[in-house]
């Protein structure tokens, strides 16, 4: 099932535009429609925002196999739709369909891993978290890599050989488990269908901020605004479902591990940064010239991602058997409750910090910087955020998962947004001080598009990493508030 993390996630970053050139650009757009083929290109994850909520719900509610294999199956027939989508219609068709496909199947796959007992549950969802990481920071370079022979469809149909890997494990994993096994170790409480029922209802509101700011003229003022309420609108759902005791709640022990909050940190800070980053990045010399500029970061975040899911799992001490969850357990069973709850939120506070470290390295090597320092940055960064999310998820309840997952994609809405209101800004900015001057001076303020990126790619950089550190202060205020009380031992 982990197949299908990479193959929900790959197709995220816009680039088809990029991909083409002026004559096909006109030839399926028209003379006036760059921007009509930009807005139908970028409905996927505005879609999947909408859809994952409700994936969460349908795949807990019920086994997670029917989900799992309808999410897979709308990707199949959008890859075979990319292949004819030759009008700005039939590419938005195109792109909402995968978003659709990808918001049911990604959540599936993650409740996959809540009908195992407590060991497999907890390999499962780590193994998950670090290939989620992985896909984020490797689907920009993929994508470009596909897109040098020219052929801009192959951003609509990336790796069809993936596609087709995910329907026979999903294939495999309904005839294995016999379709009709047993239901989820875990029932669905009535709480938790509320909570995940709600959050689809912000999570629309800031897909429709995000399809309404593409639709608007590129103003900077408007741009900016839509991203500071997008950013409310995340902060506070981080906050709160982090501090609810059913999305936020550690499994029946006491205190808060904060995996939404450490989700909406991460999908906010490395989805935009790694897209940014490779998308200013120069080609490489040889085959694959995108990929071989990246394959030391990519190499060096995969380690360290999975060097932190071990390092989780050394440090886990959360009980196997629900007998040490149960109210009327002696002095001993809960002061190591409170060590394994303290010791955990600590990990999750450690990875955060090395996540904003990492951001911080990479912005001051520079997206055409060494390999050797981009490595440097990507491995703290992703080695950070997996320590982080896999303290986290281990530990967290169903409902925390399925709300954290929904917020790692909130998040990486929210940073394009951040991001690009930036970008809008910077230009903006330089244009207006060409438009009055003359000569070589205009042409000295307008300077070089490739400098006006990169000079916003490290703005940003620095908010993203500022954003991870207040979610680490936040983690640990709600997690040291919680932490004394009495909890109702969780179901999930």
């Amino acid at each position: 099932m982990l197949s299908v993390v990479p193959l929900a996630l790959l197709q995220l970053p816009d680039l088809i535009a990029s991909g083409m050139s002026a004559a096909t650009l006109a030839r399926i757009a028209g003379p006036n429609g760059a921007a009509d083929l930009v807005r139908a290109a970028g409905l996927t994850l505005p879609i999947m925002v909408c859809v994952v909520p409700v994936g969460g719900l349908l795949a807990r509610q019920h086994r997670a196999w029917p989900t799992l294999l309808a999410g897979v199956v709308l990707i199949g027939c959008a890859d075979l739709l990319g292949d004819s989508a030759r009008t700005v219609t039939l590419i938005g068709l195109d792109r909402a369909l995968y978003g659709l496909g990808a918001g049911l199947a990604l959540p599936a796959s993650l409740a996959v891993a809540w009908e195992r007992s407590g060991r497999w549950r907890r390999l499962l969802s780590r193994c998950w978290t670090v290939i989620m990481l992985v896909s984020l920071l490797g689907a920009v370079p993929l994508l470009r890599d596909r897109l040098t022979g020219g052929h801009w469809q192959a951003a609509l149909q990336p790796l069809p050989w993936l596609t087709a890997v995910a329907l026979a494990a999903a294939a495999a994993y309904v005839a294995a488990t016999g379709g009709s096994g047993p239901p989820p170790r875990a029932a669905v409480t009535p709480a938790e269908r509320s909570q995940l029922a709600l959050l689809a209802v912000p999570a629309i509101g800031l897909a429709a901020l995000d399809v309404g700011v593409a639709e608007q003229p590129a103003s900077p003022a408007a741009a900016m605004a839509a991203a500071g309420v997008a950013v409310l609108v995340l902060a506070g759902l981080a906050m709160t479902t982090s501090a609810d005791a059913v999305t936020g709640g550690n499994r029946g022990k006491r205190g808060r591990l904060c995996f939404p909050l450490a989700g909406a940190a991460c999908g906010f800070a490395i989805a935009p940064t790694a897209g940014a980053i490779a998308s200013l990045r120069p080609l490489a010399a040889g085959p694959h010239p995108a990929l071989r500029g990246f394959l030391l970061p990519l190499a060096v975040a995969a380690a360290s991602c999975v060097v932190a899911a071990g390092i989780a799992a050394l440090c886990h001490r959360g009980p196997d058997t629900p007998a040490r969850d149960r109210a009327g357990a002696h002095a001993g069973a809960h002061a190591a409750a409170h060590r394994g709850s303290g010791g955990a939120l600590r990990l999750v506070l450690a990875g955060l910090l090395l996540a904003a470290a990492g951001l911080v390295t990479a912005r001051a090597t520079g997206p055409a910087g060494s390999q050797a320092g981009l490595a440097a940055g990507y491995g703290l960064a992703a080695g950070g955020l997996g320590l982080a999310l896999c303290s986290a998820i281990a530990e967290a309840t169903a409902a925390g998962a399925m709300a954290g997952l929904s917020l790692i994609v909130a998040g990486a809405l929210t940073g394009n947004l951040v991001a690009g209101a930036i970008q809008i800004r910077m230009i903006g900015s330089i244009t207006a001080g060409a438009a009055g001057a003359a000569g070589s001076a205009a042409a000295d303020a307008a300077g070089s598009a490739e400098s006006v990126l990169t000079r916003a790619t490290s703005l940003w950089e620095l908010v993203a990493s500022g954003a991870v550190v207040a979610a680490a202060v936040a983690a640990l205020f709600i997690g040291r508030a919680h932490h004394d009380q009495e909890e109702v031992p969780g179901r999930g």
